[in-house]
């Protein structure tokens, strides 16, 4: 049983943007938790909602869209009823957020030290030199010595894999209760994936981070979470134990997602693929949402929208598979 305090609780939440008196949500009705010192994988095609929630537990919603219930609670903080003003004192202090492309997240006018520097300083207050000294044992805290001790760096000089370092250590600049990694390993190459992945798995497990992990890589979520919270078209199919998840998952969706993976024996074959795509916003099919796409659709399925089993192994469908792993 896990009795690690619970550092992020999401319930209910829904988000999208509203025409005239008809809602259109874009994640919908989603629920989960995630406990300091664990990671939490969100996996699920593009669109399926992974980045917009990170983006609304953070307050961040591109314009137009707002959330349109449920509630967001960081340890015992209700988010969602903070103004925008203590909303921002929170984020950089009490909440990480590792942007998926560290080049455009970064200012290019600015040394990487100063800018952890003004993220310690903004937050925490103290001086100059304290902020500075700061920033330098971040940078080595997360392998870049040369950026420590060395001169002023500027993200121009640095590889993807540093630049994306360097991120981590702003976000982690003013000791967070909870990290959110969007993709932090897209466009690097495996070598490099590893370090990156290595970190944050050691730096959650000496501060007791909590870690929302967003992929679209399956393999990744399965060998570094230790749960799986499955996304599709809005909402959650699935969620359970990581390696369970990948041995034996119960939704047909979780199921093509993991067979699509391709396989170093297979090579030369074709590989297995997904047919159709995920439904858009305003054009949701009755029932379940993958029944359109899913081989094993019966017709109940095209009239009832399945809800979350309470029990493991946890899923939203009314067919699921529930072989032993």
């Amino acid at each position: 049983m896990n009795t690690r305090r619970i550092a992020l609780a999401v319930c209910g939440l829904t988000v999208g943007h509203a025409r005239k008196a008809r809602a259109r949500a874009l994640v919908d009705d989603l629920s989960f938790e995630v406990a300091e010192g664990e990671m939490l994988a969100f996996v699920g095609e593009s669109g399926s909602g992974k980045s917009l929630t990170a983006a609304a537990i953070f307050g961040l919603l591109p314009f137009g869209l707002r959330r349109l219930a449920g509630s967001v609670h960081l340890r015992d903080t209700e988010l969602t009823a903070l103004s925008e003003r203590a909303l921002r004192v929170r984020r950089g202090r009490d909440m990480g957020l590792v942007f998926q492309n560290p080049l455009t997240a970064l200012n290019p006018s600015r040394s990487v030290q100063a800018q952890i520097a003004e993220t310690y300083q903004v937050h925490k207050g103290g001086t100059r030199g304290a902020a500075w000294a700061r920033a330098r044992s971040l940078l080595a805290e997360v392998g870049l010595a040369s950026a420590a001790n060395g001169p002023e760096t500027y993200p121009h000089q640095l590889s993807g894999g540093m630049r994306q370092r360097v991120m981590i250590a702003i976000a982690l600049a003013c000791d967070p209760i909870l990290l959110i990694a969007d993709e932090p390993t897209t466009a690097l190459d495996v070598v490099v994936q590893a370090q990156i992945l290595d970190l944050l798995t050691r730096l959650r497990q000496e501060r007791g981070l909590a870690v929302l992990f967003i992929t679209h890589d399956l393999a990744l979520a399965a060998a570094r979470a230790d749960r799986v919270l499955v996304l599709y078209a809005g909402r959650a199919v699935e969620e359970g134990d990581a390696a369970r998840f990948f041995r034996a998952p119960c939704h047909p969706y979780s199921r093509a997602l993991r067979d699509a993976i391709p396989a170093i024996h297979g090579l030369g074959g074709r590989l297995t693929e997904i047919p159709g795509l995920p439904p858009g916003p305003g054009a949701l099919p009755p029932g379940c949402r993958f029944a359109p796409r899913c081989p094993s659709a019966q017709d109940d399925c095209h009239q009832t929208e399945p809800t979350m089993r309470r029990t493991a192994p946890r899923c939203a469908c009314l067919h699921p598979s529930l072989e032993t792993p």
